[in-house]
């Protein structure tokens, strides 16, 4: 899945934010074609420049409640319902570049998902994207299509999403 947006925010803060958003991992299901059985690897979430001044943020499809988690997207925020001009903007990017609105349903079930982690038994923890101040226009998503990858590596083949 891709999420598209832009960033505004101190030129500092917005490379930190994109240095931290290219350090977050999830599980990534698969299907393995030969015993039907699923398998889950962990992937890293893929932040690149986009057209038209647009970030996109690439990540397994069922993390997308995760990801609104992370980077703090609510429904109703200014950050998600902004002004009348940005509006205007999110809007029109959206059209152009052929992208979904985010439902509803996503961000209900975001607000059950900690933007944060940390381990009790472990000296660490998983930071969530708000210790840099940006902010942060959602745009829209599209979906990858699911097909057939060969794992040269492992020698089997999955049923994927294409990420």
């Amino acid at each position: 899945m891709h999420l598209v947006f832009y960033l505004r925010g101190v030129p500092q803060q917005v490379a930190l934010w994109k240095a931290m958003a290219q350090n977050i991992f999830f599980k990534w299901r698969r299907i393995n074609m030969k015993n039907n059985k699923e398998e889950i690897i962990l992937v890293q979430g893929g932040l690149r420049d986009s057209v038209l001044g647009t970030m996109e943020f690439t990540f397994p499809q069922e993390a997308l409640p995760t990801v609104l988690s992370i980077m703090n997207l609510k429904y109703g925020d200014y950050k998600v319902k902004p002004s009348f001009m940005t509006n205007v903007r999110v809007i029109t990017l959206r059209r152009i570049l052929g992208l979904m609105k985010v439902p509803k349903k996503a961000y209900k079930e975001a607000e059950e998902i900690p933007p944060s982690i940390m381990f009790d038994d472990l000296e660490r923890g998983l930071s969530d994207l708000t210790a840099a101040r940006i902010s942060i226009h959602l745009i829209g998503y599209k979906k990858d299509i699911y097909g057939e990858m060969h794992d040269p590596i492992k020698k089997k083949t999955y049923l994927q999403e294409m990420i």
